[in-house]
């Protein structure tokens, strides 16, 4: 099944290299892309219980289907980890496959503050219509140095590595037990910035971790600043460096995309082998964020670039 799947992917990515703009429902923010079989895709984003999209011709079509969590199913955690939590307002999926299940880790918080949480749900497939609430992983106090939102899920040679952080200390990392997903061991900082850090995505190619982040300011319509970053390191725990060898411990990153004269602020970028999938916000639709996707390359020095 993982060699159908990444064949899948390499297909896709030759497929949207010469693609026209993703057509059908693409209103998105924050994507986490999971490949089907076959030309089925499915994208989970930020938005009322966690919405939900699928294109089955390979990322071309996309529609939407119903969100995850409604009031009826919500966890009745939520209110307790984050008091101030809105309704059905769930942010910055990660999708993933473990165990014969399909997995998604997700946020809840309110906006600019670092009381929030990373939860789980499980299903039995990406468009399953009940999904089992597995809890709380990760959670954050205004006391704290860091905010726990933006959940990644990386799975190398058999462990687990979470991935979170948002302003506040940075961009953390800690290894979940694959049994539980739960935190095991130790937590660090393996990225930060002052001038805003989000949304990291760490993947394995040969030797190498690469750790993707979106820089700067979101969630502004057409004002919103966001730019995808990306640094490398032989370790999953870092140092990530970036092409001039600065630490993103250091504010290091090397630019991946920015906005242009259309799609404003590209960010919250999933990576799944050669694709990757974020959001950037239409200048031509009122700066309303849609879907984006498209393929990496990869230089001769192990450097990607779109």
């Amino acid at each position: 099944m993982k060699a159908l799947l990444l064949a899948s992917a390499l297909l896709l990515a030759a497929t949207l290299s010469n693609a026209a703009e993703p057509q059908g429902d693409t209103r998105a923010h924050d994507p986490t892309l999971l490949i089907g079989e076959g030309s089925v895709q499915h994208v989970f984003t930020t938005g009322a219980g966690l919405q939900r999209l699928k294109s089955v011709d390979a990322g071309k079509t996309w529609h939407r289907e119903a969100p995850v969590f409604s009031e009826a199913s919500k966890p009745a955690w939520w209110a307790q980890a984050v008091p101030a939590h809105q309704g059905l307002d769930v942010w910055a999926p990660k999708l993933f496959r473990h165990a014969g299940k399909v997995w998604v880790l997700y946020s809840i918080s309110t906006f600019g503050k670092n009381t929030s949480a990373i939860g789980l749900a499980s299903a039995a497939s990406p468009d399953a219509a009940e999904w089992k609430d597995e809890g709380l992983v990760v959670a954050s106090q205004p006391s704290d140095n860091f905010n726990a939102i933006d959940p990644d899920l990386l799975i190398d040679g058999g462990k687990l590595w979470l991935s979170y952080g948002s302003f506040w200390g940075g961009i953390r990392l800690t290894e979940l037990d694959g049994q539980t997903l739960r935190p095991t061991g130790e937590t660090r900082f393996i990225a930060r910035r002052k001038g805003g850090i989000e949304a990291p995505t760490i993947v394995r190619r040969g030797e190498w971790y690469y750790l993707f982040v979106s820089h700067d300011l979101c969630c502004r319509g057409v004002e919103s600043t966001y730019n995808i970053r990306v640094g490398r390191a032989k370790s999953v725990w870092g140092p990530y460096l970036d092409k001039d060898g600065v630490d993103m411990m250091e504010r290091g990153g090397t630019l991946i995309e920015e906005g242009g004269p259309r799609w404003k602020g590209p960010g919250h970028q999933d990576v799944v082998g050669d694709l990757i999938v974020r959001h950037a916000y239409d200048a031509e639709d009122g700066g309303k964020p849609h879907l984006r996707l498209g393929s990496l390359r990869w230089a001769p020095d192990g450097w990607p670039s779109l």
